[in-house]
């Protein structure tokens, strides 16, 4: 809606500015009385006017463009606000105990945890971290961002816990999950057992799911 408003703004200014260009050609006209005009005249005319027509066309491009600057700004917007609610729901769980197969406040597991925060926006995932971790796309420690799944190999060499990324830091990623031991808590890979079984991160939604 806001891109709409701008170019409505936009186009009105470029009109504005060209109904004043006209009556200040005719106001000058009208003082200095009717001129004849000479060729070379007429030739620096017809050059004026098809700069003008180069500059409104030029404007108009730059209208497409500043648009299309919109579009991402306002799409990446509506991905942070869907992660920040997501993580408010996440965090709202802080402190409910671990329960296998739990997706209540009663207790949850990790990915009872992961599965009940997205499916409040609708957002359907796989029940075991282990499938959780064959959708998405799989990005670097270096490209983690908030509401990215971080997966862990906590029992041999298969991936078995999952958690939400809740911040990045120059050397460390900070995660939501329930952990067997202490219920829903917020960890640190810097953490010696996180960062010694750390698996892999995922992006598991984008601007296509909005």
């Amino acid at each position: 809606m806001k891109k709409y408003v701008l170019a409505l703004v936009l186009l009105s200014f470029l009109a504005t500015e060209q109904i004043w260009s006209n009556e200040n050609a005719s106001n000058m006209q009208l003082e200095n009385g009717p001129k004849k005009k000479k060729p070379a005249k007429k030739a620096e005319a017809q050059n004026a006017e098809y700069a003008y027509v180069d500059k409104e066309k030029v404007s108009v491009e730059e209208l497409g463009a500043l648009l299309e600057e919109i579009d991402a700004n306002e799409e990446l917007d509506e991905i942070n606000y869907l992660t920040e609610q997501l993580l408010n729901v996440a965090n709202d769980n802080i402190g409910v105990r671990y329960r296998f197969g739990g997706t209540t406040k009663n207790g949850m597991d990790c990915s009872g945890l992961v599965t009940t925060a997205f499916n409040t926006f609708n957002i359907s995932l796989p029940r075991s971290s282990r499938d959780m971790a064959t959708i998405g796309d799989k990005v670097t420690k270096n490209e983690a961002q908030k509401g990215d799944l971080i997966f862990f190999k906590t029992r041999g060499s298969r991936i078995s816990h999952v958690g939400i990324v809740t911040e990045v830091l120059d050397d460390e990623i900070k995660f939501i999950h329930s952990s067997t031991s202490k219920g829903v808590i917020i960890s640190s890979t810097k953490e010696a057992y996180y960062h010694k079984t750390f698996a892999q991160i995922n992006r598991v939604y984008d601007k296509t799911m909005l």
